[in-house]
């Protein structure tokens, strides 16, 4: 779920490092990741990262760096429990694609079926939902801006967040199938849709069905009110304060719901993706839909404009991003939520995923050079990896 503080996160997604319970060892391709990690934290860029990197079904490297909590001192370390954010929508849409081959739910689906009278509700289907492609806005671009940090504090139950959605939704930014608009109303409402058809909480869907048969202990959607062994805090940064950082805002997750909820720790992230990708969940046609980019109904693929203003084609599959990185063929997706920032990525072709958690989201006054913080890290773990 989008809820940094800075929507220029995404630079800081770059940021990666790791604690020591692989089979690394201390020198070679993992001392560039380690040294700019460390220096991350030195300088205050972040209190912690974690991070794990899979090759080829097994851990080669898993570490953390810095604190996960500042008042205790407590270490970042491989088994700390973090927010993961937007990664969370890759799930949600494994898990509605579950219930679809249970024949629950489909793909076709308008969410009339499901919320009747909700806005544009017959021109949205779940296809469109899962991709950005329905035209759908965000609830959590507020105005004025700041105002998200209030409406996000409060506990709410389905019916009042259907509220939310319907009250953020009342004209489509575009025609259904025009464009690409990344959209965490469409997944908040996709979560919803799973409630409804399952007739189970989501969290309870996810469980049974995700994150139970996989194995994936640390992982769970997060409550607040839950007791987590290891769970860090998450931060913003402000160099006013004595620390560099101040607790981040709270957060009820019931909130981000479907587009965002999600605890984990970088290897269950890792390990989830060798069960998606391995076929250990999903039925072969049903993996390949999720991983197959999402086209218009031009039968075109989307563009975008990116950071260098240029148009570029946007590959996104069902909750999951499907461009190259640096090259090779990847499936990836990054999420940042208040106190925490995360990244995902399998290189596919390699055999090599790499899951990074940190626990700060940028605040409001970042220390200097943070917009330039170095993207070397993710690079130094992608190198490293390739490297074998």
């Amino acid at each position: 779920m989008e809820l940094s503080r800075r929507a220029s996160l995404g630079a800081l997604l770059a940021l990666t490092a790791g604690s020591a319970v692989a089979a690394a060892k201390p020198g070679g391709a993992w001392s560039n990741v380690r040294t700019t990690a460390r220096k991350m934290v030195a300088d205050r860029f972040v209190p912690g990262v974690q991070v794990a990197v899979r090759r080829k079904g097994a851990v080669v490297f898993s570490e953390g760096f810095g604190k996960a909590n500042l008042e205790w001192a407590s270490p970042m370390t491989p088994t700390t429990i973090l927010r993961i954010g937007s990664v969370s929508k890759q799930f949600t849409a494994a898990g509605f694609l579950l219930l679809v081959q249970d024949g629950k739910v489909s793909l076709d689906d308008k969410l009339s079926r499901y919320f009747p009278d909700f806005p544009n509700a017959d021109q949205l289907t779940m296809r469109r939902m899962l991709s950005h492609t329905a035209g759908l806005g965000n609830y959590t671009a507020t105005t004025p801006p700041e105002r998200v940090w209030q409406d996000a504090r409060t506990d709410r139950n389905s019916a009042e967040m259907l509220d939310a959605m319907r009250a953020s939704s009342t004209k489509l930014v575009f025609e259904p199938g025009t464009s690409y608009r990344y959209s965490n109303n469409g997944f908040v409402l996709l979560g919803l849709v799973m409630e409804k058809a399952a007739d189970r909480p989501y969290r309870e869907i996810l469980q049974t069905r995700i994150f139970g048969p996989l194995g994936l202990t640390r992982t769970a959607v997060d409550s607040a009110a839950d007791v987590v062994p290891n769970r860090a805090n998450g931060y913003s940064n402000d160099q006013s304060a004595p620390s560099g950082f101040v607790n981040a805002s709270f957060t009820s997750m019931t909130y981000p719901g479907g587009a965002g909820a999600i605890r984990s720790t970088c290897e269950d992230l890792c390990a989830w993706h060798a069960g998606l990708l391995g076929g250990k969940l999903l039925q072969p046609a049903m993996l390949t839909q999720m991983l197959t980019p999402a086209t218009l109904n031009d039968g075109s693929l989307p563009m975008q404009q990116n950071r260098k203003g240029e148009k570029v084609a946007v590959r996104y599959g069902f909750g999951i991003s499907l461009n190259p990185i640096d090259g090779h063929k990847a499936v990836s997706h990054g999420g940042n939520i208040q106190g925490f920032a995360s990244n995902l990525e399998t290189l596919t072709d390699d055999g090599l995923t790499i899951a990074m958690i940190i626990n700060a989201d940028g605040g409001t006054k970042p220390p200097a050079g943070f917009m330039a913080a170095p993207g070397d890290i993710q690079k130094a773990l992608r190198t490293a990896g390739l490297a074998g």
